[in-house]
């Protein structure tokens, strides 16, 4: 007799439990519209109750949507940002297994002959030589650094695209995501000559110049730039060994985008205390290209790298051979310090394959004022020292206390 008003007490439940949870996500959803500045579309569906989610506008001359789709009976959050073409055809994403043996069959993947990026992703595009001299460093390691981050993003001529696997109703989650993609799309679009400028000058050794470039420049006034700037400031502080001043910057930045994982993985490496970094003595059996293959290898997200550099090579004595790239005396340097001493940067070894060129490794190397006579661009030379830094970016290991051997 009581069955109709149980099932009937059911269904009320059920349906109060739902729209409780509807007015959430609307809440969530609200509140994520406002702080990117765009508009939320009402809900549509049974009462509001099974209706897509829906909001679009226009971000930094950026067109930026986040809606809801359902395949296969369940439900997806996409992230999108679109932007002017940039007219080489381009598509940019994941690297995976079936890729690579349709790459044996000659399926196209273009090789810009940096293998962290080439291992990463599939790259395809219309004029090949347009795409590899576009694809400049800084925003290489954008995009590797969103699909690190979000592997199922992908980067096109016009738009970049992010598909969650499930209903997202936290604000912070919305917020974080979108945040990473409007950084990656104005890195493509080129707006913020200060990041570049930064990233050419951490892959030439001078990192702390490119310090100071992005410390001296200040706010932007854009909140998207000035995150890719900060996100710069934090692994140069880290890579510089100031692990205070880089997790200072990633909380900030995870007060920003508290579900970037990226993020969160910089600012817990920053706060560990890593007691058990060597002490010093040489590194036994370990030749350049051996330590760059450990460091750098393709599995390896920056984080990674600066953990197994300070847990197994920081301190050590190193005995290697390498091709002078660059050279320059110096009084004062703000990496090396003090002088009178010469700055030398030479490639120690080159990730890559046989068939394509690879991405060098270069150490950073300070040597005594007296040797810059004895050295000539595209020599090659040995030099014993202490390895006191690394740049995982970039590739860039330091080298102090060095001599030619």
């Amino acid at each position: 007799m009581f069955f109709p008003f149980l099932v009937i007490g059911v269904i009320g439940s059920a349906i109060a439990a739902l729209t409780s949870r509807k007015k959430q996500a609307n809440q969530s959803w609200a509140a994520a519209a406002r702080t990117l500045g765009i508009t939320l579309k009402p809900t549509g569906g049974l009462g509001g109750l099974f209706g897509r989610y829906s909001m679009t506008g226009t971000v930094r001359s950026l067109q930026v949507t986040i809606d809801t789709h359902s395949s296969n009976d369940r439900t997806y959050t996409r992230y999108r940002v679109r932007y002017p073409s940039l007219n080489l055809g381009l598509t940019a994403k994941r690297q995976h297994p079936i890729a690579r043996i349709g790459k044996f069959f000659g399926m196209q993947d273009i090789e810009i002959g940096d293998p962290v990026f080439d291992e990463a992703i599939i790259l395809k595009g219309d004029y090949p030589e347009n795409v590899i001299q576009f694809l400049t460093p800084d925003r290489r390691v954008a995009i590797t650094g969103l699909i690190e981050n979000f592997p199922n993003a992908v980067i096109t001529d016009t738009e970049i695209v992010y598909s969650q696997p499930k209903f997202v109703t936290l604000a912070s989650d919305l917020t974080s995501i979108m945040q990473r993609i409007i950084s990656v799309a104005q890195a493509l679009q080129g707006v913020d000559p200060i990041s570049r400028r930064a990233v050419e000058r951490r892959l030439a050794g001078d990192v702390t110049e490119a310090l100071d470039m992005l410390e001296q420049a200040g706010s932007s006034g854009d909140p998207f730039i000035d995150f890719a700037r900060k996100q710069q400031v934090g692994e140069i502080r880290y890579a510089r060994g100031d692990n205070a001043g880089a997790r200072q910057i990633f909380e900030q930045l995870k007060d920003q985008a508290p579900k970037d994982p990226g993020l969160e993985r910089w600012a817990k490496q920053a706060a560990s205390q890593h007691t058990d970094r060597p002490s010093g003595g040489d590194v036994e059996t370990a030749d350049a290209p051996t330590v760059a293959e450990h460091l750098f290898h393709k599995d390896n997200y920056s984080f990674d790298t600066m953990e197994i550099f300070e847990n197994e090579y920081e301190g050590r004595t190193v005995s290697w051979t390498g091709d002078l790239k660059r050279l320059r005396r110096f009084d004062h340097d703000r990496d090396f310090g003090d002088g009178p001493a010469v700055k030398a940067v030479l490639r120690i070894a080159v990730l890559g394959t046989d068939i394509y060129s690879g991405r060098d490794v270069d150490a950073v190397v300070r040597l005594p004022e007296s040797t810059a006579d004895t050295l000539e661009i595209g020599g090659r030379y040995s030099f014993q020292g202490t390895l006191s830094r690394c740049d995982p970016a970039m590739r860039n290991l330091f080298v102090t206390e060095a001599a030619l051997i």
